[in-house]
Order: structure tokens, then sequence, then C-alpha cells
């Protein structure tokens, strides 16, 4: 198998379905709801990234952090 196709397979089959579509407007619809989950998945993926590489980098940064409801109580 080849490896550019095992990569764009995913896109190739988004393409299809969207231009699959009998109305101008379901892709319209399914075009925005394709690009807001990959927005949203790039946006989490650069969030741990960032999260990652300090803590990889500056560790004492995370010293005193705390992740979750109790951080916003108090």
């Amino acid at each position: 198998m080849n490896v550019i196709n095992f990569f764009a397979s995913p896109f190739i089959l988004m393409y299809e379905e969207i231009w699959e579509q009998p109305t101008l407007l379901l892709k319209i619809w399914n075009s925005f709801l394709l690009a807001w989950v990959a927005s949203l998945f790039l946006l989490f993926v650069t969030g741990w990234t960032f999260l990652v590489f300090e803590l990889i980098t500056n560790p004492s940064s995370f010293e005193n952090a705390t992740f979750g409801v109790f951080d916003t109580l108090g």
C-alpha cells in the first residue's frame, strides 16, 4: 500500500462526500462542518503541543498549577 494514498484517502473520501450531496445548501453545510471540526482539532493539537513543550522546557511553571473545577473555586 502506498503511504501517500494511506494519508490522502480520508481527504479524498471527505471531498467525494461533500460533492455527492444533492443540493448546494447541503454542500455548503457539509463543508462548514468539515472546516469547523478541522479547526477544533487543530486547536486541540496546538494546545497539547504547547502544554507538553512547556512541561519539558520549563517544568517549574507547572509547580503550582491546577487544572479543573477547583482552580475556579478559590
